[in-house]
């Protein structure tokens, strides 16, 4: 048994031990630590740090999806581990001319050009691009609807305010890319004096600097119960209702250039639809689901090749339905409640795309439409949705809409809840991004 230390006769020896005791805690909670500067009586934010074991960043950080799926951070991996290990990149030489105007005093010049080796810097600053506010870059839940946009961090259950704008319009849809850019689309304005069309849809960026949307160029065919997926710089809106007299369903599918800020026309799905869902993986884009002209629920699954510019049929769903909660999860395709012909349904199942099969998941705890799903920091949450319960005078089902937020456990293969109710989920459109908190009000 160790003998007590007394901190007034051996006070180095008794602040090494606190600082061991306190860096065990921190190898043992597993959680992110807010490191402060202290002037006085003033803090200042300076990082945040978690204490890990040796064979975490191989076990863990290498083989993030996130990681996998980015060529270019890859290759920056590559170049730091190189250079620890004392390898440096090859030095690039660029030839460069002299020609006879620029030649110098000396002999033998005479008109010939020159030939000059430049060398470029060896090492890139890679190791942070960002400032210093970018170590506060956490993975959120975002909340979208129309009077706020809400960022809610399910491991320190703490609740951050974006933006406050009331651009958004109710029946939006909205997207984040692979490079952490967040679009809106939908909601209609009316333009008077265009007399060839005066309705047409609404198109949003989220600026995390300003913490503001921005107006982009509206999309040029008006609709409705769409979907959104991403593929080679571009976003794909894709099939939907047309927002006329009619309510026409729609093959068609729009495409914006994010290079040159301009729509057109892409190549049409195979079959008309709305409800469907919608994903993106490898610069392939997925339409999962949905309901046909005749509007009946359907277990179609189409993949769209950007680079190719062909649409393929995979393996159809277990179950057909529409209005359901989607997202890729550890390479993965999950599909989760929704509407089926006869009724709403909990059933959850799990597209692999390596081998194009599905097979079932555990089941929502709760039938639902519009459900939400997305995947946080390598966790896979359900938001929001809408369940059937009967009316307070009588038998008959109403649609209530539900504001919670429920959190797939995979060690136990159960979906555990993990906050009641959250306002700010009521009519929300939900996604998974990285937000500096700093440049955000913590409700």
């Amino acid at each position: 048994m160790a003998l007590p230390i007394d901190p007034m006769e051996e006070p180095r020896m008794y602040q090494q031990t606190l600082l061991q005791d306190g860096l065990y805690d921190l190898l043992e909670s597993d959680m992110m630590v807010d490191c402060v500067l202290k002037i006085k009586d003033k803090e200042f934010p300076c990082h945040r740090l978690r204490l890990v074991p040796e064979d975490y960043f191989t076990k863990n950080v290498e083989k993030h999806e996130w990681l996998s799926s980015n060529p270019e951070i890859i290759k920056k991996l590559q170049l730091v581990k190189d250079a620890h290990a004392g390898k440096l990149p090859e030095v690039k030489k660029t030839k460069s001319k002299k020609s006879a105007g620029e030649k110098g005093e000396k002999e033998g010049d005479d008109g010939e050009e020159e030939e000059e080796e430049e060398q470029e810097e060896l090492l890139p600053g890679i190791l942070n691009d960002n400032l210093r506010f970018g170590m506060f870059l956490r993975e959120l839940i975002f909340l979208i609807n129309d009077t706020a946009s809400v960022a809610y961090d399910p491991t320190g259950n703490d609740c951050f305010v974006a933006s406050l704008s009331t651009q958004i319009p109710k029946n939006h849809c909205s997207l984040v890319t692979k490079e952490n850019q967040i679009f809106v689309a939908g909601g209609l304005f009316f333009d008077e004096q265009s007399k060839d069309e005066q309705i047409y849809s609404y198109f949003l960026q989220f600026d995390p600097a300003t913490s503001d949307w921005i107006g982009m160029p509206p999309i040029p065919s008006p609709r409705f119960l769409f979907g959104m997926g991403e593929a080679e710089n571009f976003i794909f809106v894709i099939g939907g209702k047309e927002m006329k007299e009619g309510e026409r369903v729609l093959d068609t599918v729009m495409v914006y250039d994010r290079q040159y800020l301009k729509w057109a026309e892409a190549d049409p799905l195979p079959y008309p639809v709305y409800g469907h869902g919608v994903v993106s993986h490898n610069e392939i884009i997925y339409v999962i689901g949905g309901k046909g002209e005749n509007k009946e629920c359907l277990n179609r699954l189409c993949a769209y090749d950007a680079k190719k510019r062909q649409w393929k049929d995979l393996a159809p769903l277990n179950t057909a339905r529409s209005l359901f909660g989607v997202t890729i999860h550890k390479n993965k395709i999950y599909v989760a409640a929704g509407v089926t012909d006869s009724g709403l349904t909990g059933n959850a199942e799990v597209y692999d795309i390596k081998t194009n099969k599905w097979s079932e998941f555990v089941e929502f705890p709760q039938e639902r439409s519009s459900l939400s799903l997305v995947t946080v920091g390598g966790i896979l949450y359900g938001v929001g949705g809408f369940a059937m319960f009967p009316k307070e005078d009588s038998d008959d089902l109403m649609p209530q809409e539900m504001n919670d937020i429920w959190r797939y456990d995979e060690g136990e293969r159960k979906w555990n809840g993990i906050l009641r109710e959250n306002q700010y989920a009521s009519g929300a459109t939900v996604l998974g991004v990285r937000l500096n908190t700093l440049r955000l009000t913590k409700m």
